[in-house]
């Protein structure tokens, strides 16, 4: 009853994808985060210790039940063929909504059965995706991902601790059989293996990165200005899925046809105007510049050199700026 009466309230704020389960992680888990920490294949963004990110007791004081829900993002096919930013970055930050509908629904629990709750939107030191996976979201995919039913991988999670106990849901089992489309396809060979990540060698990573990138990840972004789907969007399971019913999460003209000019020549107000609002824009207008200027040099068009050359004075972007106009007038 406790569960239904949950899971009828998520449905009425638009979350029609949530889980529950216990707040155990098996050794499988432990060791998978280990190794990865060990190989130094950690993005950098999240909690290193893996004892820390399956002790839930020191995030809340005798909890039973871990609830995760899914957001849906998907919502156009953007264009390729010009600087472009992944499907994730069209919108408005995800953290923004997210935390809304996780408070929405800790509320309820907390009003409705006295229970205590702690929530996390890709802020906390939980692994989103194994929790997911532990609630029943969808399966694991040898890219990394969670893959739903409805919407496949292009969702974001987030998750409720609680102190109330919930009926458990079952785990789904991963359905990619011999199928390696993702690994084939990642541009950096990222995904070294099946279901592991070296997020170092990740585009998504890498178009945030601070320090400076190399010739070859500068190759390998192409005309990528932030993240990467590549390895979503060859999964057969992302073929056909539903798309976004949260306005949010919808482009505007803007950027679908990020204008190259407009976006080396922003002042750092124009950058927050436009940005600020965005899941891209916590990069800064200096590092979005320099994915941009990346993109440029490899267009294959001359036509941006003097585009490129009005930004020579930039101590930052003049390293970039210098690779890309040598790029273009060697092609």
């Amino acid at each position: 009853m406790i569960k239904d009466n949950i899971i009828k309230y998520a449905g009425s704020i638009g979350i029609d994808c949530i889980g529950f389960s216990d707040t155990y992680f098996d050794d499988i888990f432990l060791n998978r985060l280990k190794e990865r920490r060990e190989a130094g294949h950690l993005s950098g963004f999240e909690e290193v210790d893996e004892n820390v990110r399956i002790d839930i007791n020191s995030l809340l004081e005798d909890a039973k039940t871990i609830i995760s829900i899914a957001i849906p993002y998907k919502t156009i096919e953007v264009d390729k063929s010009k600087p472009f930013l992944s499907k994730s970055s069209l919108g408005i930050d995800y953290h923004r909504i997210l935390k809304d509908k996780l408070n929405n629904i800790s509320e309820f629990i907390k009003n409705t059965y006295g229970a205590k709750t702690i929530y996390f939107a890709d802020t906390g030191c939980l692994h989103d995706r194994e929790v997911a996976k532990k609630c029943g979201i969808g399966f694991y995919g040898k890219n990394t991902s969670i893959i739903t039913k409805e919407y496949g991988s292009f969702v974001f999670l987030g998750e409720i601790v609680t102190d109330l106990f919930i009926e458990r849901d079952v785990e789904i089992e991963s359905k990619c059989g011999d199928c390696t489309l993702c690994l084939d396809a990642c541009p950096t060979k990222a995904l070294e293996k099946p279901y592991y990540l070296n997020a170092k060698k990740c585009l998504s990573f890498v178009t945030q990165k601070k320090e400076i990138l190399t010739d070859y990840e500068m190759k390998k972004m192409g005309l990528r200005l932030y993240g990467c789907d590549v390895c979503q969007d060859v999964c057969p399971y992302n073929k056909n899925v539903k798309t976004s019913s949260v306005k949010e999460f919808y482009p505007d003209t803007w950027n679908i046809n990020i204008d190259p000019d407009k976006i080396l020549k922003m002042t750092n107000n124009e950058f927050k105007k436009y940005f600020g609002l965005t899941s891209s824009g916590w990069i800064g207008k200096k590092r979005f510049q320099r994915n941009m200027i990346i993109a440029l040099g490899n267009s294959n068009n001359k036509n941006y050199i003097p585009l490129l050359e009005s930004k020579l004075e930039d101590d930052y972007l003049k390293y970039y700026v210098e690779k890309s106009i040598i790029k273009l007038k060697g092609d």
